[in-house]
């Protein structure tokens, strides 16, 4: 019995077609299980402190606190214009370990993790007696092993500040997100989320700061299992240890009431961070951070996170 040419091309096609269907329905079948995860990473990425004017993501809005040298006196770190810029364009990246890149109890599996994020914001300044802020912001999450997990975020966002008298900051904002897989091409989250923050920043002689302060915030998803309203409180201190580098110390306690499904998660997370400014507009820094959540059901992890990553912002 002989075959011709045509049908051992047709043959082989035939088998590649079939090699394809069954990666593309190994992936649909897996990517609810990641989607948890995803999320999850996301999150803990941005309950993160970041270096505040660079246009990643923080929770608590830090001050400088003043420097002082021998020489030269007292200082600011890194003292800004007074002339607010009503436009910035920002770049940071940073590549990390990742201790349990699924976020599963007792996973023992660790991998490397390479975050990019590039913001553009706007900033009125004509708005008197509030700080006002409408952003876009992409965000790029690529493992190292567990390329399954590979995913990209796209965020628009307002964010609109004002000060009760000298008591404390309030902040009020609205995020919507979408999150896209990267081997499927198509996205498996939204998330519209509603939020209020009250804060204040003590200042703790003339290198040191206490920023702390109260979260809230209401996350409605699709799919709706996410859907929930989250309490948090958080804590930190900030160390101006020369006036070009920044250590900061952060601690976050959140709660979270999921809506649709019998679920409520607690988290901690601490961290700590060490910020070079290059000029007013690089900096470097290298962090480390742990964190750990339980929830009332299957989600109970903890990890550990540790790197260096590079900030860059263009303000106009």
């Amino acid at each position: 019995m002989t075959i011709s040419s045509s049908g051992k091309h047709k043959s082989a096609e035939s088998s590649r077609a079939s090699r394809g269907v069954g990666v593309a329905l190994a992936l649909v079948l897996l990517l609810p299980l990641s989607a948890a995860a995803q999320e999850a990473q996301r999150r803990q990425y941005e309950s993160m402190p970041a270096v505040p004017g660079l246009g990643t993501p923080a929770t608590p809005n830090i001050s400088f606190p003043e420097a002082e040298d021998e020489e030269i006196g007292k200082q600011f770190l890194l003292r800004r214009k007074l002339a607010i810029p009503q436009f910035s364009i920002a770049g940071d990246a940073q590549y990390f370990y990742n201790s349990n890149p699924r976020l599963l109890d007792g996973d023992a599996s660790d991998d490397f993790l390479f975050v990019g994020s590039s913001t553009f914001a706007w900033n009125p300044t004509w708005i008197k007696g509030a700080s006002v802020s409408a952003f876009a912001r992409q965000q790029f999450f690529r493992y190292n092993s567990t390329s399954d997990l590979d995913f990209n975020s796209t965020a628009f966002g307002l964010n609109v500040g004002t000060a009760v008298k000298d008591w404390f900051n309030v902040n009020y904002g609205y995020t919507a997100t979408r999150l896209e897989s990267r081997p499927l091409g198509q996205s498996f989250y939204d998330e519209g989320d509603v939020s209020v923050m009250l804060s204040r920043s003590e200042k703790l002689g003339p290198r040191f700061s206490l920023p702390y302060g109260y979260t809230m915030d209401y996350f409605h998803t699709s799919p709706g299992s996410f859907n929930r309203i989250t309490h948090g409180i958080f804590s930190g201190l900030n160390c101006a240890i020369t006036p070009k580098l920044l250590g900061q110390f952060f601690y976050r306690f959140q709660y979270e009431d999921y809506n649709d499904v019998p679920r409520e998660d607690r988290s901690h997370v601490l961290s700590i961070t060490l910020t070079y400014f290059i000029t007013d507009w690089a900096s470097v820094r290298a962090f480390a951070s742990w964190s750990t959540n339980k929830s009332t059901i299957d989600r109970n992890y903890d990890a550990l996170n540790s790197g260096m990553g590079a900030s860059l912002v263009w303000k106009f």
